[in-house]
């Protein structure tokens, strides 16, 4: 009888990269001596190919769900496939489904530091706190904020997560922007589960979830979704803002005669995030309606004595709101929330002609009216942009034009660097300066906000200007009319100042692209690409006897800086196909790269001084 066979233990299957390569994987890791040796991600995703013939029953089962995953739209089979991979590789949901720990860390970093000038919710010390104690592990509400954060992020500055992924070796979770987007949308919507919308009450950060996600979806070019997100973050709203009020008349009639008079303490925290995003909402949305929304489609009319809309939040930073007291922001310290609010101040000049819109149309009044509530709107936000303070203002003089660089003198060679650079950051870059001179980040992040607030005041005017003048040719088109005078062009006081005003628009849309760099632009991401670019379109495919001197002069320059502004909006978040690949990064730099080449050029030919 044959002495019985030693049972033969079968080894592990070989890691990703060394099946692909055909070389022997030990069983030292993960990672493996190979993947170490290369130091690359060792991983274990690939499909295993079934020996033998397919199995009938599961092949059935696999043409049914395709069939059912077909009737889906893109955007829904993205998430889909997300939500797949999210459940398939983790039975606890929590933020590390997105990116590991550490990049996530880099990534928080980052919001804060870019995104929050220009939209300040969360409460930061207090989302820090629960942050840093992973309140993402027991709380699904937190989970969804974190998720939503890092998709905006993404959205708007997409080489922020590139570079941070590369650095860790994590490229390969998402090849391309629009892929982390998906991935942060679905952890979202699987964090607040299926009965959210049945809350009793919904909070700041459910609110603020709703309108990362609305915003995120308008960045990559999801307008659908934009809508349904937007209108929820609304509604939330509206419901955040009468509850407040309904508790504090309850309040006060109890408690008057009960107390003495005494009043129930608000959170101020809760307070004051409710009333910046109701008001970046309002800035959002009549942004959208300048790009040409329909204001019906999320109708958010004006105030009025009845509805009125909520106190601006006060100027004051976050390290100095507590729940139960606000303290004065230190004398000499700039607050973010000072430019936030002049920024949404500047659609508050567009109150009348939304009432008018969404009443009865503007072509419901004579020429007359229409004329005096559009020069009125024009003029209510010049002087607004008189009343900024000069921290906020752009200026370009002759001694800043002497050295050739204008504007873009300041720290000229500071740029993002790209995911060329993983392992040591050069000094030109701007996390190396921020980390050696942290007083440097707020001067950063105003001059972010900055750049968004001269875009919106620009695309404002630009905005009334085009209408003005739409109605007016409307206007002349008629048989009676008093702008036309046997065939010519008759213009009184009103109509030269709107002409001048385009003129204006022009010369500062020409300020504003040689003064703002890439390092104070790319952050402000798609919003402030798409306000630009539809101002310089207007301008430049308008009618020619709408042109001024200046107008016709700046053309030629207008056209390229156009021309790369669209290049830059092609290879943001919104590219859906294929992977980001090193060329793809190469051809984004030389785009930026391109863009300052035209701001030197434009300034070392004297600029609007020199020439116009």
């Amino acid at each position: 009888m044959q002495p019985s066979s030693q049972k033969v233990t079968r080894l592990r299957r070989a890691c990703d990269m060394c099946s692909s390569r055909k070389v022997k994987c030990d069983e030292s890791g993960p990672p493996c001596k190979p993947c170490r040796d290369l130091n690359v991600e060792c991983t274990f995703a690939r499909e295993m190919k079934r020996r033998g013939p397919p199995n009938k029953h599961a092949e059935a089962a696999k043409a049914a769900k395709r069939a059912r995953v077909d009737g889906l739209s893109p955007v829904q089979q993205d998430d889909v496939e997300a939500l797949v991979a999210i459940n398939a590789h983790s039975n606890v949901l929590d933020a590390e489904v997105i990116a590991p720990w550490p990049v996530l860390t880099l990534l928080v970093d980052d919001f804060f530091t870019y995104i929050h000038p220009l939209m300040p919710f969360p409460h930061e010390p207090t989302f820090r706190a629960a942050f840093n104690t992973r309140a993402d592990r027991t709380s699904t509400e937190f989970l969804a904020l974190v998720a939503s954060m890092i998709g905006i992020l993404v959205a708007s500055f997409p080489r922020s997560a590139r570079a941070h992924l590369k650095a860790t070796h994590s490229t390969s979770l998402f090849p391309t922007a629009i892929t982390m987007i998906d991935r942060c949308r679905a952890v979202a919507m699987e964090a607040r589960g299926s009965t959210y919308m049945i809350k009793e009450d919904m909070t700041v950060d459910d609110v603020a979830t709703s309108y990362f996600l609305a915003l995120s979806a308008a960045y990559t070019l999801q307008w659908k979704a934009c809508k349904r997100y937007m209108a929820e973050t609304m509604a939330f709203c509206r419901e955040l803002i009468s509850q407040r009020r309904s508790e504090n008349a309850a309040t006060v009639a109890e408690i008057a005669a009960a107390l003495g008079g005494t009043t129930r303490p608000i959170d101020h925290i809760q307070d004051q995030i409710s009333k910046r995003i109701f008001w970046v909402m309002v800035a959002g949305l009549r942004s959208m309606t300048q790009l040409g929304a329909s204001i019906n489609e999320i109708p958010l009319p004006p105030p009025t004595t009845q509805e009125p809309y909520p106190d601006l939040p006060v100027e004051v930073d976050d390290e100095y709101i507590y729940p139960h007291q606000i303290l004065a922001q230190p004398e000499g310290a700039a607050s973010l929330i000072t430019g936030f609010n002049h920024n949404v101040n500047t659609y508050m000049a567009m109150n009348e002609l939304v009432g008018v819109d969404m009443c009865y149309g503007i072509n419901f009044f004579e020429w007359s009216a229409q004329k005096s509530m559009l020069s009125n709107a024009l003029s209510s936000i010049k002087a607004h942009m008189e009343r900024l303070p000069d921290s906020l203002q752009i200026k370009v003089n002759p001694a800043q034009l002497e050295n050739g660089l204008g504007a873009v003198a300041d720290d000229p060679n500071l740029r993002y660097c790209p995911p060329a650079f993983p392992a040591t950051q050069p000094l030109n870059d701007v996390r190396h300066m921020l980390a050696e001179d942290p007083n440097r980040r707020r001067r950063l992040q105003l001059e972010i906000q900055k750049a968004n607030i001269h875009a919106s005041q620009l695309a404002t005017r630009s905005y009334f200007v085009e209408r003005y003048l739409n109605h007016r040719d409307s206007h002349k088109l008629q048989p009676t009319n008093d702008v036309k005078i046997n065939g010519e062009d008759i213009r009184d006081e009103t109509d030269n100042m709107v002409y001048q005003e385009r003129e204006s628009v022009v010369r500062d849309l020409l300020t504003v692209l040689t003064s703002i760099t890439q390092r104070n632009m790319e952050p402000n991401g798609v919003s402030l690409v798409n306000k630009i670019r539809q101002i310089a379109s207007t301008l430049l495919n308008d009618a020619t006897e709408r042109k001024g001197p200046v107008a016709k002069q700046a053309e030629e320059y207008l056209g390229k800086f156009l021309e790369i502004l669209v290049k830059l909006e092609r290879t943001g978040a919104s590219t859906t196909s294929g992977t980001m690949t090193p060329q793809d990064e190469d051809e984004e730099l030389h785009h930026w790269a391109s863009l300052r080449d035209y701001q030197i050029q434009f300034v070392e030919s004297g600029g609007y001084l020199g020439s116009y």
